[in-house]
């Protein structure tokens, strides 16, 4: 399993309803996507970055699929009008804590 986290601020002034827009197109092709297993979303409390969105993977070649899909790169291309400030961050299993720990 493999986490995806983005993070980056937006440009002032931009459309917040285009940039909702461009986001909820570019989750449903996330969701429908082989291998996805979930996504989150985050705003900053203080500072910088604004935003961190996480998706998990099965793995990173899943992952990957989906970054290379033209239509999804389409997106990622217009989303880039509207932030500024990107990071992206793959995470994979520790090996001495691979799985969640939850409170039983």
């Amino acid at each position: 399993m493999v986490e995806i986290a983005f993070t980056y601020d937006f440009v002032p002034g931009i459309d917040e309803d285009a940039y909702a827009k461009l986001a909820k197109k570019a989750t449903a092709m996330m969701l429908s996507a082989p291998g996805f297993i979930e996504f989150r979303a985050h705003r900053s409390l203080v500072g910088t970055p604004h935003v961190r969105r996480t998706s998990v993977w099965e793995s990173l070649a899943h992952w990957a699929a989906l970054a290379q899909d033209p239509e999804f790169q389409e997106l990622t291309a217009e989303f880039r009008m509207y932030v500024t400030n990107v990071e992206v961050q793959m995470w994979g299993p520790s090996p001495l804590v691979p799985h969640p720990i939850r409170r039983a």
